[in-house]
């Protein structure tokens, strides 16, 4: 039979060669250089912290099955991924196999696509990093069975020097050596790249032998829904998909089908997740007291216009009563609200105290939520959270939250007036129904004691959770413990 990734890779050797030719490798690293330290998404970081996990693939043809779709562009379908789910985006680059480009990569940046981009190619040789950073890459994909040791060591080495993360592909046991490397990401292929037969079974039957607490992600065969929630209880963190999409007309949409078919059965196997938030902590023994009856986050308001600012001194008193012992044995996670902060302040911030989430209370941009989730991921490095919250008034308000996907992972709709948050009142929950986007969101702005009830009835299939604030307080930042307590009892008995 014949061995096709052999040939693949006898060709892409053939094809570094005359690239070199045409532009010389010094000329092709100073055209790098020029980029500067520009920070790049994180793959790793993105998969770790998704709910879908979903790296969508724009893949146009296949060695063994023709063209999928000839009439895709990378302008539209990226774009579209993140519109509609997807985590991470991979892009097919080699043309002669796949007709892919490394413009595609290009073009999939300039029409906004902000989420991490894999460049899939089969790398050989030092200069096809190079084309990779230069194209807007995040990630390069290297193959165990391409690369001895010393190789993948030596490119690993060079893509992390170009700000690039590193996703090694084992497909056999006989490869499981090179995973001692620690890439960033460990990936299964479920096809055998010498005949192109699929086994998704592949992944369970190496996943044990993965080194612990890495990013894991399963590539190719995935098509049922049911098989991602499988693998993830197996260990998977990320699922690569090409061809289930790319078949498509609309491979967007046939993304976010998929997306709500795999919500669902996960909502099926574990129970729908629902997060109580209480923000506007700032009293110390208040903050230990909150975190005990079960609260999901805790919100402390870092914007010095709000009557619940915690100063740097207040916040390292609050730090102790915040990791008190665990209710139920989890912590609750530290949420920072900013309003227009400067990026910088925000992730020093973060690496000061600890912050699991940042709360964007302001006018940030979408561009601006972009360049602080890639700083975020390079200086903070574990997967921090970004909400973004959206003051609400009106269906287009509600609407707008689908434009933060890929650089947000959760939205907070509140009550849109003069002040940011803490303002007491109510917007129309019936405005809910305008929002079809595909990240999940927290409901915030006049919720009282009162409200149950009404929560229940909120009948949305993004409604992850309800933020609580200035209706259970007895003084400003000072919540009334009891009135929570049995609020909190009443919300969980009616989602049992």
């Amino acid at each position: 039979m014949k061995d096709i990734l052999n040939e693949i890779v006898s060709c892409k050797r053939i094809e570094m060669e005359r690239m070199k030719e045409v532009l010389p490798e010094r000329l092709l690293r100073a055209e790098v250089e020029r980029l500067g330290d520009d920070r790049l998404p994180s793959l790793s970081s993105a998969l770790m912290r998704s709910a879908t996990g979903i790296i969508a693939e724009f893949k146009r043809r296949s060695p063994s099955k023709g063209w999928i779709n000839e009439a895709a562009t990378a302008v539209n379908v990226p774009l579209e991924y993140q519109r509609n789910g997807a985590a991470a985006i991979s892009i097919l680059t080699d043309e002669t196999f796949f007709g892919g480009a490394d413009s595609f990569v290009a073009e999939a940046r300039e029409s906004g696509v902000a989420l991490p981009i894999l460049y899939k190619n089969f790398i050989v040789d030092e200069y096809q990093l190079f084309q990779a950073r230069l194209c807007g890459a995040s990630a390069v994909l290297l193959i165990a069975s391409v690369l001895d040791m010393q190789e993948c060591r030596r490119l690993m080495a060079v893509a992390r020097e170009l700000g690039m993360e590193v996703l090694l592909e084992v497909h056999g046991e006989d490869e499981l050596s090179h995973a001692g490397l620690m890439p960033d990401v460990c990936g299964v292929n479920n096809r055998n790249l010498g005949t192109f037969v699929t086994d998704v079974d592949n992944s369970f039957r190496l996943v044990s032998h993965l080194p612990e607490g890495m990013c894991k992600v399963s590539e190719s065969g995935i098509s049922a829904p049911g098989t991602i929630v499988s693998l993830r209880c197996a260990g998977f963190n990320g699922f690569l998909i090409g061809e289930s999409f790319m078949k498509a007309e609309r491979p967007g949409d046939e993304l976010a089908r998929y997306v709500k078919q795999v919500e669902t059965l996960e909502r099926e196997h574990a129970g729908t997740p629902f997060y109580i938030k209480v923000c506007g902590l700032r009293a110390p023994g208040n903050v230990g007291e909150v975190a005990s009856l079960g609260v999901d986050m805790l919100g402390f308001i870092f914007h010095e216009g709000s009557r619940r600012h915690v100063s740097p001194a207040q916040l390292e008193a609050l730090r102790a009563d915040a990791a008190c012992e665990p209710c139920a044995g989890r912590r609750p996670l530290k949420v920072g609200v900013f309003v227009d902060a400067r990026q910088n302040e925000i992730v020093s911030a973060v690496k000061t105290y600890g912050l699991d989430c940042v709360q964007m209370h302001g006018n940030e941009s979408v561009g601006r939520l972009a360049g602080l989730r890639n700083a975020l991921d390079a200086e903070a490095k574990r997967g921090v959270r970004i909400i973004k919250a959206l003051g609400i008034a009106t269906r287009e308000d509600v609407m707008q939250g689908s434009a933060y996907a890929g650089v947000a992972d959760m939205l907070l709709f509140d009550t849109k007036g003069e002040a940011a948050g803490g303002n007491g009142k109510r917007f129309d929950w019936s405005l809910l129904d305008a929002y079809d986007g595909p990240l999940p969101f927290l409901l915030s702005g006049g919720i009282g004691p009162e409200c149950v009830a009404d929560i229940a009835a909120v009948n949305h299939p993004r409604l992850a959770g309800i933020d609580l604030n200035s209706r259970f307080e007895t003084a400003p930042g000072v919540k009334d413990v009891e009135a929570l307590a049995r609020f909190i009892d009443e919300i969980k008995s009616l989602r049992k």
